[in-house]
């Protein structure tokens, strides 16, 4: 087949797979094809779609004790498209942290709000190409990321960042804090994002921690430059770091024309008083509630490289739709350009009434008259709560980014929980891909060794003594790794080709 043809032929189920009929779950080697009618916020729309498992060599997998193959690279944190070969298209993919689950809300010894299990603290975030033919999509490579020195980061969380306690400590695989083997990271990272910069010859990586962005050398994994929140004239700016604790800047997008880098943080920020509690506003007639729950908007980023500037929008979100009533549930995957300020973006959480995980696809426009509110603090957060001004911000003077919902993933077949990649391959096609969380889960267990429902997050742990207390779960006295089941547990490729041009209102 042509390079040029081989995105025009997913109109026609998608790369030409003609004889493999519809519906079903994409096994290795067997991807499969299915179409999707909605109407939507954006109207009518018709999507052909082929569904891909990523295959990768065994080389490529973690070695984790216990695992006689190892762990699946889970490369599914981000998507971004490089380009197209003689009859395959390629795509840059990455991992985040690294294999990682949910531990005990509380720890002590040494103290802090919440932890995450590692049971391999030796990885290094990694990025690499994804080749995809009419047969298969196979993760080709790993490249771990390392700094100017040559040091690479692991997944391991930096300590506090002052704010407050240390947020997630992180522990081995038997429960144990491990300062040697498992430590906090000054120079740890969680990728969530990649994008290629053809112009400039270089990937750009967001990072969940900071939030931080990375300029990436490709064929070294050299970091270029590190971007942070702070008060320098090329820094990010400062009201990022408020971000809420694991919703960080999830996703990055470059616009080709400009050279501009957008992106938004995860959900709602959460500004902490002088004691590290959250900040509240009060609703009208309602009680006073946390800022990270009930924000009426996101905020977005337009970053240019060239010139270090930073600007700020908002990204409305409407808590009806999300569990609780809350904003605060609302998460924004990845984000890729369509060029002419128009965006697509990937908006999920947990929907209202049933908490059922909702995957959407946002069409996002800039209007000419979007309000920069990079100088404006917290106080517009509370104002969009309150409904009046607070101090100098008032949110019924902004003029928002503009979003209408395109596509419902999963009335089209997403059964993921995690929708985290996508990248535009032409006007009519994007790629889609989830994270798998490297196909793990944490498990409650009795004294018996008899796995026990609940969650680990309800449990306190002493790291010291490997011992939890104070589970909802009473007959709960250990938790550990375990395989994840269900749906979601590969790391599945999606190619959506639509109806219509996405790079035209």
């Amino acid at each position: 087949m042509a390079t040029s043809d081989i995105s025009a032929r997913v109109g026609s189920l998608v790369l030409g797979f003609g004889l493999l009929g519809g519906g079903g779950l994409a096994t290795a080697g067997q991807p499969v094809t299915s179409s999707s009618d909605q109407q939507s916020e954006a109207g009518a729309v018709h999507a052909d779609i082929t569904r891909y498992v990523l295959q990768a060599d065994g080389k490529l997998y973690l070695p984790m004790s216990g695992r006689k193959k190892g762990l699946f690279p889970d490369v599914g944190s981000g998507l971004t498209f490089k380009g197209r070969g003689k009859g395959y298209l390629e795509f840059y993919g990455i991992t985040d942290r690294g294999a990682n689950s949910d531990g005990p809300g509380q720890v002590v010894n040494p103290a802090g709000a919440g932890s995450k299990f590692f049971p391999v603290p030796e990885f290094h975030p990694s990025y690499g190409l994804i080749r995809v033919t009419e047969q298969s999509a196979t993760l080709l490579d790993l490249h771990p990321l390392k700094d100017a020195q040559g040091r690479s980061p692991t997944g391991l969380p930096p300590p506090g960042r002052g704010k407050g306690p240390v947020e997630e400590v992180p522990l081995t695989g038997d429960m144990h804090f491990d300062s040697q083997r498992a430590p906090f990271d000054e120079l740890g990272l969680d990728a969530e994002a990649v994008v290629w910069d053809a112009a400039r010859k270089a990937l750009w990586v967001s990072d969940e921690y900071g939030p931080y962005v990375l300029k990436v050398e490709p064929s070294s994994g050299r970091i270029l430059e590190w971007l942070r929140p702070g008060p320098g004239p090329r820094d990010l700016p400062q009201i990022l770091a408020s971000r809420r604790s694991n919703r960080g800047l999830e996703n990055l997008a470059l616009v080709t024309k400009t050279g501009h880098l957008h992106g938004a943080l995860q959900s709602p920020i959460d500004p902490l008083d002088a004691n590290g509690k959250s900040l509240q506003a009060t609703p009208p007639g309602g009680k006073p509630v946390d800022i990270k729950h009930a924000a009426k908007f996101i905020r977005w980023i337009d970053y240019d490289p060239t010139t270090g500037r930073s600007l700020l929008f908002a990204y409305p979100v409407d808590g009806s739709l999300y569990d609780k009533g809350r904003t605060g549930a609302a998460k924004l995957g990845d984000v890729t350009s369509l060029g002419g300020g128009r965006f697509l973006v990937i908006e999920q959480g947990a929907g209202a009434g049933d908490g059922h995980t909702k995957n959407g696809l946002m069409l996002v426009e800039f209007p000419a008259d979007a309000t920069d509110i990079t100088s404006l603090g917290a106080d517009l957060e509370a104002s969009s709560i309150t409904g009046t001004p607070v101090n100098a911000a008032d949110f019924s003077k902004v003029v928002p980014l503009r979003k209408t919902k395109l596509f419902d993933l999963n009335a089209a077949g997403w059964d993921a929980e995690k929708a985290e990649g996508i990248a535009l391959v032409d006007a009519h096609t994007i790629a889609l891909i989830n994270d798998n969380d490297f196909g793990i889960r944490t498990a409650l267990f009795d004294a018996q060794g008899k796995e026990v429902e609940g969650s680990v997050g309800d449990c306190t742990l002493d790291a010291t003594e490997a011992r939890l207390t104070s589970c909802a779960a009473k007959s709960a006295t250990s938790a550990r790794v375990v395989q994840a089941k269900g749906p979601g547990t590969d790391v599945e490729f999606w190619l959506i080709r639509f109806d219509r041009d996405l790079t035209k209102p």
